[in-house]
């Protein structure tokens, strides 16, 4: 594809690459699941299982606001800084 519309065959490639990631990550917006609970292809023993790993490992930990506490506790945890 060496000078095709005048581009070289290294730029085509990029093109290439980055047509097929984006076409792919479009397709897999329709097929990925968000939740346990839309996803079809658990069945309701699996999904209940999942469920309740996730709430053991969350808990009730919701981050839904920022206030000055909230922020004082992210920049305040130690693990923010290491990683």
């Amino acid at each position: 594809m060496d000078g095709i519309q005048g581009y070289g065959a290294w730029r085509w490639i990029f093109i290439i690459e980055g047509l097929v990631t984006v076409v792919v990550a479009l397709v897999s917006k329709f097929f990925i699941a968000d939740w346990p609970e839309t996803a079809k292809f658990l069945s309701a023993d699996e999904r209940e299982q999942l469920l309740s790993r996730l709430y053991e490992d969350t808990g009730v930990a919701t981050m839904d606001r920022i206030d000055r506490k909230s922020t004082k506790r992210v920049f305040g945890d130690w693990k923010i800084w290491v990683g």
